[in-house]
């Protein structure tokens, strides 16, 4: 076994080095420059030719990044009724809609908080207006290309990646010690990625993470509410913002175009408003708005309406014996998520044809 280990490990670092010697063949012809200018917090970390840190890098930007947290966050609610009712004719149903009703307002949260990343972040690029750091060279100096889109503060990735690191600490599923090292380290990997490749610099990512780690408390400690007033503010200011920005012009087929990652993300942001409100507009649920996510999972609220007086309830007969395919999705309401993701789809398609044909933004002639 442990023969094994060790080859694994050695294995790893003959690869990490074959790669490093590899990307030093690319000579001296490529490097980057600075932006911004020379200080720490603002100069191109970029790391040309690449590295073992470029390796790293690449490996979590697939992982951590606010698009995969938000698709990822939508195929947990669309799954979610599969999973909880895996298990129907082992537990009581009530118990069951609890356990479901809870993770569902727990996911769609988390989802609100990434949204925040996709959409919010993408305003304040236009009231910041400041550059990212990199520009690069693969020819020696004859042509230059811009890493990135044109802004770059506050770095949305390192947001998105602080918000899902403080939720890890903060929740901690499992083995608390254990989940808040794994949050911590997720923050300080996803921050280091952004300037590793040349996305943003050092002051970018601090601002990007600091916000981040804030919204997750503020949107997690304050009434549910707010989660409206929150979606209002982030709409309205980045459909203002980027629309008055008369140096943000695009290419047809662009995939640095900020007003189609900004429409990309109201179209989460629409169905999180669409589930949140089907939940919580209901007679007995509508006034646990004012309470916080925090009080409501300590207080046991979430899907605690299904738990009460359960023996008075006149379908207990039914719900004793919910097998049914179309039973689960009445119960979970189901059919109402199909439509709120009918509408995140449509949305999502507008965004991708802004990107490529440059709807509603300025186009290069």
């Amino acid at each position: 076994m442990k023969f094994k280990a060790f080859s694994l490990i050695l294995l790893f670092f003959l690869v990490s080095f074959v790669f490093c010697n590899s990307s030093n063949t690319l000579g001296e012809k490529s490097y980057c420059v600075n932006e911004l200018d020379d200080s720490f917090l603002n100069r191109c970390n970029k790391e040309v030719p690449s590295g073992f840190f470029t390796l790293v890098a690449n490996f979590i930007v697939q992982w951590i990044n606010p698009r995969t947290l938000a698709l990822t966050a939508v195929m947990f609610l669309l799954i979610l009724p599969i999973l909880q009712f895996s298990s129907i004719r082992r537990e009581d149903v009530r118990s069951v809609l609890a356990k479901f009703t809870h993770n569902k307002i727990v996911i769609l949260n988390f989802l609100h908080r990434v949204c925040y990343t996709l959409v919010l972040d993408v305003a304040l690029y236009a009231v910041f207006r400041q550059l990212r750091p990199c520009k690069c060279t693969s020819d020696g100096g004859n042509t230059f290309q811009h890493v990135g889109s044109r802004y770059g503060m506050p770095s949305g990735d390192a947001m998105s990646g602080a918000i899902f690191g403080i939720f890890i600490f903060d929740v901690a599923p499992y083995q608390g010690w254990l989940a808040r090292i794994f949050g911590i380290v997720c923050i300080a990997l996803v921050a280091m990625e952004r300037a590793v490749l040349g996305y943003h610099t050092v002051a970018q990512v601090t601002v990007g993470s600091c916000i981040g780690i804030f919204l997750h408390y503020y949107s997690t400690r304050l009434p549910q509410a707010m989660i409206y007033f929150d979606a209002f503010v982030q709409i309205i200011a980045g459909a203002v913002l980027l629309q008055t920005d008369p140096s943000l012009v695009y290419e047809r087929d662009s995939m640095n175009n900020l007003f189609s990652w900004y429409v990309w993300g109201v179209s989460f942001q629409a169905y999180v408003l669409m589930e949140i409100t089907y939940y919580y507009f209901r007679k007995q649920n509508f006034r646990k708005l004012k309470f916080s996510l925090q009080y409501l999972l300590q207080t046991r609220q979430l899907g605690g309406e299904y738990l009460i007086n359960s023996e008075t309830r006149e379908d207990d007969i039914e719900e004793k014996t919910l097998n049914a395919q179309m039973d689960v999705t009445r119960k979970t309401d189901f059919g109402f998520t199909c439509i709120a993701l009918t509408v995140l789809l449509i949305i999502n398609f507008l965004s991708y044809v802004i990107g490529q044909e440059g709807w509603l933004t300025q186009i290069k002639k």
